[in-house]
């Protein structure tokens, strides 16, 4: 049961069983994964993850309650790869103004890279976002802590006024990337349109928070 020192931190999830840290566990995860990116998430069954993984379906229930459990770890693994990448430029230097911009095309550019990379990974990150999945809910307060923080750095350095409560500013900024967060928002529109619309929200989004 050998933890790997590189991997990264994955958000709670629900209907796993056992240690979290179990090296066996990693490697259906990551198995899933690749199984989920070719064939889709809705169309696999847990016996078509214990057939590619080589294991039985029953192996596959000691670690985890179902298939959606398993799409739990799968979707925590990849949107807390972008959470921790966005927390790069939250803790990043720079004043709070472009690290806010930055933020907002960094959230873009990664949905892009996840939701549509050639593959069907999108199907099991939809069904997280529409069904509510932990994976799902943790990555959206993560987005709105996230703006919070920039937010509140904008107004200790007076770049940002104070006057509109700190909540409810975040809560608007984290609205306003659902346009270019959720997969189902990005699908009807070219990369050229969502980041040209995206420059003009973020511009919009720093007017309000001028002082």
């Amino acid at each position: 049961m050998n933890k790997s020192p590189n991997r990264p931190p994955e958000s709670p999830t629900s209907g796993q069983r056992g240690s979290a840290d179990h090296e066996r566990r990693h490697q259906i995860i990551a198995a899933a994964d690749e199984h989920f990116r070719l064939y889709g998430y809705r169309k696999t069954s847990v016996a078509d993850l214990g057939k590619a993984i080589g294991v039985s379906s029953t192996y596959l229930y000691r670690f985890f309650r179902s298939k959606q459990a398993i799409g739990e770890a799968v979707s925590a693994t990849v949107l807390g790869q972008m959470d921790a990448e966005l927390r790069q430029v939250v803790d990043g230097p720079g004043a709070a103004t472009h690290r806010l911009r930055r933020f907002m095309q960094l959230a873009l550019e990664r949905s892009l890279a996840i939701f549509f990379d050639g593959t069907r990974l999108h199907e099991l990150v939809i069904s997280a976002m529409e069904e509510s999945w932990s994976a799902a809910t943790a990555h959206e307060v993560a987005l709105q802590s996230m703006a919070r923080e920039l937010v509140q750095a904008g107004r200790e350095s007076g770049e940002f006024e104070r006057k509109t409560p700190l909540d409810e500013v975040a809560a608007g900024i984290a609205e306003g990337l659902r346009l270019f967060s959720h997969p189902v928002a990005l699908q009807y529109r070219s990369r050229e349109q969502l980041e040209t619309a995206l420059a003009a929200v973020a511009s919009l989004i720093l007017r309000s928070l001028a002082p």
